[in-house]
């Protein structure tokens, strides 16, 4: 019984100890940093906060794709004259899907072969102005020349020579030596021959050429 009396003194002291000492450091600690605790649960709150805030950053900055709901829009600006027209056109096709990055190298191709109709108006360039799932806005440069409408038909250098409506303008030079002609339109290539469209031009071209 004594030898129990003394195994249990031995162990129940220590322990005993033990816990007065974590007591009284929790007490001193608590006595000489009174809001130490509270601080770790607010950095621990703020945590969590910050990894809620960037979640849903991560949400709200999903990437922007075109859709077969976007609105394309396209505007188109005339350096000759500076005029600038906008309207919504039909999303073509292949660009559905597209991120911002992809359409813009979908540009850049574009814009290297661009099609039959943006060529005869003068197409020069092509980029992005907006890009967003719901609209995107290209923006196209064109330089427009407008043609003559009137010619006249001269002689130099014993050569047919085409002038603009002005008489002063050179059109073009046609090759054709006046010796080929007539010298009845000789006379009146002498005298200046009024052409009145582009049409009846190359009409005459054609018929003296060789």
């Amino acid at each position: 019984m004594r030898l129990w009396k003394k195994i249990s003194i031995y162990f129940i002291y220590p322990a005993c100890m033990l816990a007065l000492g974590l007591f009284a450091g929790l007490s001193v600690q608590e006595f000489f940093y009174p809001n130490r605790q509270q601080s770790r649960q607010e950095e621990t709150a703020e945590s969590r906060e910050t990894e809620t805030n960037v979640s849903l950053e991560a949400a709200g900055g999903q990437e922007q794709v075109i859709t077969a709901d976007t609105r394309y829009v396209v505007e188109r600006f005339d350096l000759t004259d500076s005029s600038r027209t906008e309207e919504e056109e039909p999303l073509p096709e292949q660009y559905i899907g597209m991120n911002r990055e992809q359409f813009v190298d979908a540009c850049e191709v574009y814009e290297a072969s661009p099609s039959l109709e943006d060529q005869n108006r003068g197409f020069l360039s092509m980029y992005v102005e907006r890009f967003s799932a719901e609209e995107v806005v290209v923006r196209k440069n064109y330089e427009s020349s407008s043609r003559p409408e009137e010619f006249y038909l001269a002689v130099e250098n014993n050569y047919v020579v085409v002038y603009e409506a002005d008489k002063k303008t050179r059109f073009m030079s046609t090759g054709i030596p006046v010796q080929s002609l007539s010298d009845e339109l000789a006379e009146e290539l002498l005298n200046s021959k009024y052409v009145g469209s582009e049409a009846e031009l190359y009409d005459f071209l054609e018929s003296y050429s060789s």
